[in-house]
């Protein structure tokens, strides 16, 4: 049941972030933003890193996202506009589904990876083990098989053994400045083509 949990708030963070992006209207953007991080912030603290998921709710959605809220709300938008500008989100779909994809690309890429960690992934592959075991009989060499596979292709460099030492808030920084350079480069690149791609319309 936890891990169900752990994967439904998973997918709505994702859900919630493409909404995000994707919505023409700045307070349900901003309320969409809010759920990403609350959505977020539970999940950090079910897989155990309680420090970086309270940080969330206290920084992001206690100051910056309600501040926001606040500001947009005093615009005084009406719920005409919110009607009328709610079906037009699909416009921006696809850029975010581009950035998505590049974004996962990048992490499964780049950073070192145990697929282990992943319950729904560890699931998946205990699923097939027991499958394979079933229709061919050879319920050992398939289990030998696919642990070689996932030792040999995925766990080639083990990074749960290199951040063990270290506390929380250290993995972040060793894992982003080691590992995430580039995706930090290609974020920062793409952040600021959408920026300036969105002023060029505002000015036509």
């Amino acid at each position: 049941m936890t891990t169900l949990f752990i994967n439904i708030l998973a997918f709505g963070t994702l859900l919630s972030s493409v909404f995000s992006i994707t919505s023409k209207n700045p307070v349900i953007s901003v309320i969409f933003l809010i759920s990403t991080f609350v959505q977020a912030a539970v999940y950090l603290i079910f897989i155990g890193i309680n420090f970086v998921g309270i940080s969330y709710i206290v920084i992001y959605v206690g100051a910056i996202a309600v501040l926001f809220l606040f500001v947009i709300m005093m615009i005084n938008i009406k719920l005409t506009d919110i009607l009328e500008t709610g079906n037009q989100y699909t416009k921006n779909l696809p850029l975010a589904i581009a950035i998505g994809s590049l974004f996962i690309f990048i992490i499964f890429t780049i950073i070192p990876f145990n697929f282990n960690n992943v319950p729904a992934l560890s699931v998946l592959l205990d699923k097939i083990t027991y499958l394979n075991s079933i229709l061919s009989d050879s319920k050992i060499v398939s289990i030998n098989l696919i642990n070689s596979i996932v030792n040999n292709y995925f766990l080639s460099s083990l990074s749960d053994v290199i951040i063990t030492e270290f506390q929380q808030i250290e993995v972040l920084g060793h894992g982003l400045y080691t590992y995430g350079a580039v995706l930090l480069i290609t974020l920062s690149v793409t952040i600021i083509s959408y920026v300036c791609y969105y002023n060029n319309l505002k000015i036509k």
